[in-house]
């Protein structure tokens, strides 16, 4: 396998947007794995996603949720063209569900990419990969997006989670007298 520039210094990027913001940061999801059309995730069990308080169930939303962001990354590592990759389409088979206080590992992979659309499939499993609590297929829009930068968007970022960060003054300052 060939040493890809690109994708080594896109897996942090992609790594740091999906776990230290918006959903992922507030559901603590971890991509475990980032390769070209291939994401793996992982997400802890937390009493906070019940949806059935009885059974201690994670509440099917938190599945959904991961196996759209993990065919989302899955799609933007296709990419070959600066651009944002929003959901078309999400279709999801609920096989049984998950078992309260053990984590569930995601994974999607890209099957076809076109001029305009990806598709994508993916599963959520826990102890058994071959038996999964839900699988998806799904389809992603290429939007283009040749203004978007990515220290902009780290800037944006780094402003919203800190407070904004103001430039240095070009005034020159007066020596006191």
């Amino acid at each position: 396998m060939e040493f890809n520039l690109k994708m080594a210094m896109f897996k942090p990027a992609l790594k740091f947007a999906m776990e230290r913001s918006g959903h992922g940061a507030a559901l603590g999801f971890k991509l475990t794995r980032v390769g070209q059309g291939q994401v793996e995730m992982t997400f802890p069990y937390k009493e906070n996603v019940i949806g059935n308080p009885l059974t201690g169930v994670v509440h099917g939303g938190v599945i959904v949720s991961l196996l759209d962001t993990c065919c989302g990354c899955a799609a933007i590592t296709v990419l070959d063209r600066r651009a944002i990759t929003p959901t078309m389409d999400l279709r999801l088979d609920y096989m049984h569900p998950a078992e309260p206080k053990k984590p569930i590992f995601v994974s999607a992979k890209v099957y076809r990419n076109t001029a305009n659309v990806i598709f994508c499939r993916g599963s959520a499993w826990q102890d058994d990969e071959d038996n999964p609590i839900a699988h998806c297929v799904a389809t992603f829009m290429k939007v283009d997006a040749e203004g978007m930068r990515f220290s902009d968007i780290l800037r944006r970022r780094v402003n919203h989670l800190f407070g904004k960060i103001s430039k240095p003054s070009k005034e020159v300052l007066e020596e006191p007298k």
